[in-house]
């Protein structure tokens, strides 16, 4: 795996492991001020990770991932997608929302997987 497969590797497993820790939520929170955090993290992983639009297009998932990690990216991006909406919440509600609780558990599931 060349650096910039292992840097993009890194990046998911890091915002896999954010978006499952409330801890790590509420840190972030406490320093960068949002009306919106869900759409801030939506797009770390929707825009950053998931796209077509990657340096080296999809080629990079399959240099960084090997097809069973790749499966499951792509189980957890579907129910990260089914679980989100565009309802503008503090840091407190969306911890509190059932819908980001179950992206927190599938993300420490796909975490857990993949690390």
């Amino acid at each position: 795996m060349d650096s910039t497969a292992s840097k993009f590797r890194n990046s998911c497993l890091d915002i896999l492991s954010f978006l499952s820790s409330p801890p790590r939520q509420r840190k972030f929170a406490s320093k960068v001020e949002y009306i919106d955090y869900k759409s801030e993290f939506v797009c770390w992983w929707f825009d950053d990770l998931v796209m077509d639009s990657l340096p080296q297009g999809l080629g990079l998932i399959s240099e960084s991932f090997t097809p069973d990690e790749i499966l499951i990216r792509w189980e957890f991006t579907k129910l990260f997608e089914r679980n989100i909406d565009s309802e503008n919440q503090s840091i407190d509600e969306l911890l509190k929302d059932s819908k980001w609780k179950v992206v927190m558990v599938a993300a420490q599931d796909a975490l857990t997987k993949i690390g």
